[in-house]
């Protein structure tokens, strides 16, 4: 039988003598404690662990302001995964609407003949419905005041549905409309159908807040076989995320940022952050990706 769960909830303050009484080094007990009204104890606690010597105990010498900088690094590392993941997901939309529009018109999507799987496209097709009734966008609204019309131009539709749906809609198109949308960026489609599965499952933890810098992938990307740079990463580790981001970045050439060195500055900016946890390699500025 399983034992019922007795903790009891802590003030702040008692947080504060919580950590202090595993080893933690906090100099300034006011401080910590208006950390940690800020940050949940449960969410800081992710962080606790590379600084542990033992099960709740930390190692001689550590600070809560260390603990502190690895959130912040994590934090931000976020924040720039997600507005990169966004850049790529934009793409996708754009292309993937004016690949079907041009072959099939506006409403291209509905086309059961350029999917693979019928009963996957009415799925989607299902889900798109559900998603555009959900839209609180104005121009949806007007777009039906205006016209006698079920659907959405495949152009409109694509701004409203969710990534997941998205990344459906690309899986499931037949294999000469998946070339014709990636043909930019050099990647096979099965290759790159993986990717977003793994970006999707990236961006959500993204989107949570969740710890990110040291995560082993729970959806782990596939290695394309026509780029052997991948082959020297840790395709578990989310530097190979990083490194998806950046190979598809180059590809479109996007201007607005500039991913390689925001991701060097970061590194800078928090010096005591352990790449190697991220899976980085050594050396890793020198790899063709991150010249």
């Amino acid at each position: 039988m399983k034992p019922s769960y007795l903790k009891s909830p802590l003030s702040y303050e008692e947080q504060t003598e919580l950590l202090k009484s595993r080893n933690l080094t906090v100099s300034n007990e006011s401080f910590c404690s208006k950390k940690l009204q800020h940050i949940n104890y449960y969410r800081l606690s992710a962080y606790f662990y590379p600084f542990y010597e033992d099960a709740n105990r930390f190692k001689d010498g550590v600070k809560f302001e260390e603990i502190l900088q690895l959130y912040y690094f994590d934090k931000e590392f976020r924040n720039l995964i997600f507005y990169s993941i966004e850049k790529i997901e934009v793409y996708l939309r754009t292309q993937l609407a004016h690949a079907i529009s041009q072959r099939a018109g506006a409403f291209g999507y509905s086309d059961v003949l350029m999917f693979h799987d019928q009963v996957k496209h009415q799925e989607i097709m299902n889900t798109i419905k559900s998603e555009t009734s959900r839209s609180k966008e104005i121009f949806v609204n007007e777009y039906f005041k205006k016209y006698d019309e079920r659907r959405l131009p495949i152009w409109a539709m694509v701004e409203i549905i969710s990534f997941n749906t998205l990344s459906k809609i690309f899986a499931n198109l037949k294999e000469k409309y998946r070339k014709e949308i990636l043909k930019e960026l050099d990647v096979k489609p099965l290759v790159f159908e993986n990717w977003l599965h793994t970006l999707t499952y990236v961006r959500n933890i993204c989107a949570h807040h969740s710890r990110l810098w040291n995560k082993t992938l729970a959806i782990e990307p596939k290695k394309p076989k026509n780029q052997k740079v991948f082959e020297l990463l840790n395709s578990k580790k989310i530097f190979y995320v990083i490194s998806m981001i950046l190979f598809m970045l180059e590809k479109i050439d996007d201007e607005e940022l500039n991913f390689k060195n925001e991701i060097k500055k970061l590194t800078l900016k928090y010096p005591n952050v352990n790449l190697f946890s991220m899976g980085f390699i050594k050396e890793w500025e020198s790899l063709e990706l991150c010249r």
